[in-house]
């Protein structure tokens, strides 16, 4: 079954910042930074992961709720990606 992740940008020094939402089953997981990667890497190169940084995948539940909202404020119809 399907769930979403927020995604976090973690800089080199751990600083992180939600990005983006994502929905997917947990066994993809594994390549889901990759496929993430390529996916702005195609649309917009300039976002791409800096030296140093990461992305980091937390289930929806386990998500603030300020940060879940800072993707998708309470009424909106789209979610990115």
């Amino acid at each position: 079954m399907r769930m979403l992740y927020l995604v976090y940008r973690v800089t080199a020094e751990g600083v992180r910042h939600p990005e983006t939402i994502m929905a997917m089953v947990k066994e993809d997981l594994p390549t889901a930074a990759e496929a993430l990667d390529r996916v702005i890497h195609d649309d917009n190169p300039e976002d791409s992961l800096r030296e140093g940084e990461r992305w980091e995948f937390v289930p929806q539940d386990q998500a603030p709720v300020a940060d879940w909202e800072e993707i998708a404020p309470p009424g909106s119809r789209s979610l990115p990606y």
